[in-house]
């Protein structure tokens, strides 16, 4: 189980480490051209933001259920662990 784990955080990163590259380009590119609001005078800015979106969400919102999953089985467990002990 630890094995696979380990390979999911290493997913992880290297999804985020390559939405990075695209990310900083649109940056270079935004402080060259002078855009005052790049996101909404460039398509190439929507969809970073969007894939910024996606990515941040399919990380962090499996993350939060699994611990609030855990969190909720755990304390059904401890509290059928009491009863029984009664």
């Amino acid at each position: 189980m630890h094995h696979y784990a380990s390979q999911l955080v290493d997913l992880l990163l290297v999804l985020v480490a390559a939405w990075m590259v695209p990310a900083t380009i649109f940056i270079i590119y935004a402080y060259f051209a002078h855009l005052k609001n790049p996101v909404s005078e460039s398509v190439f800015g929507r969809v970073v933001i969007i894939s910024l979106l996606i990515i941040t969400t399919s990380i962090w919102l499996p993350i939060i259920v699994t611990a609030i999953a855990l969190s909720l089985i755990g304390h059904l467990w401890s509290r059928f662990r009491a009863k029984a002990r009664r």
